[in-house]
């Protein structure tokens, strides 16, 4: 008799259903995982509200799981059933179980906590700072500094970074953003960002910008932060209309323009396992940042959260 699994299946904009599927095979090169979370991805929330050009239903999404080891394919070495993994995984996580090619997997100490393992978004945070190759002492602004800006804040002081500048709206955020080694925070509902970097770095501007937030604003608001020849990434995810950059302006100031995302499964897993074993060292803090919980059974609710981002969110996860 074949077992089954509930999976949550995208049907459209703002609705998930819950189905029963047949537990997926794990192939040669596979694991078969038994899901205990898998975090909301900001990328999902917009597939969720149907903004993403071209998108076909239903979907079955979730890429940042973590889980146990159920089965190991035959020509699978370093793992075995029972063993804590973390996955970079390119979807249909949102379920009790998932298969992965063992090559994306990190293997965890079993007393680190699952629910703060997820090596996607941990992976991405590397990344953009490692495209960035932050020197000692440099100065960054975080522009838009949500759940990976924070990852990032982490990041920044771990590779010797002196001044780290955390901008968002939410109160939570910021005061989250000095306890994680920010050394300011700002509000640019409040404050002059760009007058305020400026008295903070002897009138130049940082060393490192950093847009996280994939907004207009954001973005203009980088670009104001940046010292002449420093190095500006764009970070956060883009989507709907296109964005206008003051190209003359950014080609005179002699900006380095960084693309923050990677895209290759080795770029991903190099991150993820740098990531993984800096939270495992304790170098990296992620409980303060997975702030609420959900079962599978409320996952559309779960995206309502995630999608408002009310003050004292940072990060949702679907649990078991």
């Amino acid at each position: 008799m074949t077992k089954m699994m509930t999976v949550a299946l995208l049907q459209g904009p703002h609705r998930f259903s819950l189905e029963e599927r047949p537990i997926p095979v794990p192939g040669p090169d596979e694991i078969l995982v038994r899901t205990t979370s898998c975090g909301i991805c900001t990328s999902e929330i917009e597939i969720w509200k149907g903004k993403l050009p071209d998108l076909e239903y239903p979907r079955f999404i979730g890429h940042e799981p973590s889980g146990i080891v159920e089965h190991a394919g035959a020509e699978v070495s370093g793992f075995a059933p029972g063993d804590h993994v973390a996955v970079w995984s390119e979807g249909k996580a949102y379920a009790e179980y998932f298969v992965s090619k063992a090559d994306y997997a990190f293997r965890l100490r079993h007393e680190t906590n699952l629910e703060e393992a997820l090596g996607e978004p941990i992976a991405c945070s590397v990344n953009g700072v490692r495209k960035l190759d932050p020197q000692l002492n440099d100065s960054v602004c975080i522009v838009g500094c949500g759940f990976m800006g924070l990852i990032m804040v982490q990041i920044f002081r771990a590779r010797g970074a002196g001044t780290v500048i955390a901008v968002d709206t939410r109160k939570s955020i910021r005061d989250l953003s000095l306890r994680l080694g920010a050394t300011h925070a700002m509000d640019p509902a409040e404050t002059d960002v760009a007058a305020a970097v400026k008295d903070l770095t002897g009138g130049r501007g940082v060393d490192i910008g950093v847009e996280a937030a994939g907004l207009q604003a954001t973005l203009d608001l980088t670009g104001q932060v940046v010292r002449m020849e420093g190095k500006l990434e764009v970070f956060g995810f883009h989507v709907g209309e296109p964005r206008a950059v003051p190209w003359g302006f950014w080609n005179w100031m002699a900006f380095t323009i960084v693309n923050g995302p990677v895209r290759s499964p080795r770029m991903y897993v190099e991150g993820m396992t740098t990531g993984l074993t800096m939270l495992e060292a304790g170098t990296l803090k992620m409980g303060p940042l997975v702030t609420h919980r959900f079962p599978l059974r409320e996952i559309d609710r779960a995206f309502q959260v995630a999608a408002a981002k009310d003050e004292g969110f940072v990060k949702g996860i679907i649990t078991e």
